[in-house]
């Protein structure tokens, strides 16, 4: 016999399918919205056990509490108030960091901007959320002080990173340039981005924005067929060589599929795994950057 709730999951799966058949970033906008609502079920249901937990005891048995509540109507309004009462709280504990839902105050002014250079850069954008994902990742952490501002800095005795896009500069032992984004930018893209520098670098949101939708554009155009945000997002923290060298590892291992990132390429981590930065490796950094990315990116879905 046909129930409700057969019905209620068949449509959930009709729906996610139409999700993959029309996603413009060949499915990386719909996994990440699962794993958006996954993220929603599990503080849920971590909430439900929390309230078991904290009722397991004779008294508190739900089932006859609310039978005795249920002989008058106060007594039952009262029973659902208490319920609701405990229900919240569990849940504001358990979801209050599920994922970060609220766009940052001081990105509203910026968007339009972006949305601007979006349009002039790459019109053609398959998911040009991924853009808000990234300026919040690269700001971060997001609410924060530099969350989303020009001026947001990264500087040691031997890197820079500046502004939206923490366009990136090194240097050796010595003090000899390593290697100089925004210069290397400048050279290839003269007539839009001539005026970039790094004297007025933190000056120019403009820029900066126009200057990261370029660089992910021409990463995008060297993937060619296998293009995906995923692996564009990859390029970006840690060059096209990772790319490759993870695709390439990915091809050696039986059941990987090179050109899918969850769950194939996302495994075939050949950066180093000794940490780096407290216990993060740049295998861990590299794996990251991209789910925190596509993560906070869905809520900018109509914003740009």
């Amino acid at each position: 016999m046909l129930r409700r709730r057969h019905l209620i999951l068949f449509g959930a799966v009709t729906m996610v399918a139409l999700a993959y058949l029309t996603d413009p970033g060949h499915g990386a906008e719909t996994s990440v919205m699962l794993m958006s609502v996954a993220i929603g079920l599990v503080a849920v249901l971590f909430a439900h056990w929390g309230r078991k937990w904290l009722h397991d005891y004779p008294e508190a048995d739900m089932r006859k509490l609310f039978a005795m509540a249920g002989r008058s109507p106060v007594g039952a309004g009262l029973a659902l108030v208490a319920l609701a009462i405990v229900s919240s709280a569990l849940l504001g504990l358990f979801g209050r960091n599920a994922h970060a839902a609220a766009i940052p105050a001081q990105a509203e002014a910026l968007l339009p901007v972006l949305h601007r250079e979006i349009k002039a850069a790459w019109p053609a954008h398959p998911w040009p959320a991924y853009y808000g994902g990234l300026i919040e990742h690269e700001t971060g952490p997001c609410p924060g002080r530099q969350c989303w501002r020009p001026t947001a800095r990264l500087k040691s005795a031997r890197e820079e990173g500046a502004g939206l896009a923490q366009i990136t500069r090194t240097w050796d032992a010595d003090g000899k340039p390593r290697f100089d984004v925004l210069a290397e930018l400048r050279d290839a893209f003269p007539a839009a981005l001539g005026e970039l520098s790094w004297l007025t670098i933190y000056e120019r949101p403009e820029l900066q924005m126009r200057a990261m939708v370029i660089k992910s554009r021409t990463d995008w155009r060297w993937m060619r067929s296998w293009a995906r945000i995923e692996f564009m997002d990859l390029a970006w923290n840690a060059g096209r060589g990772r790319v490759s060298q993870d695709r390439r590892a990915c091809g050696l291992k039986p059941g990987c599929d090179p050109a899918q990132w969850f769950g194939h390429v996302e495994t075939t981590c050949t950066a180093s795994r000794v940490a780096l930065y407290g216990r993060r490796s740049a295998c861990d950094i590299s794996r990251h950057h991209v789910a925190d990315v596509m993560a906070r990116a869905t809520k900018y879905d109509g914003k740009l």
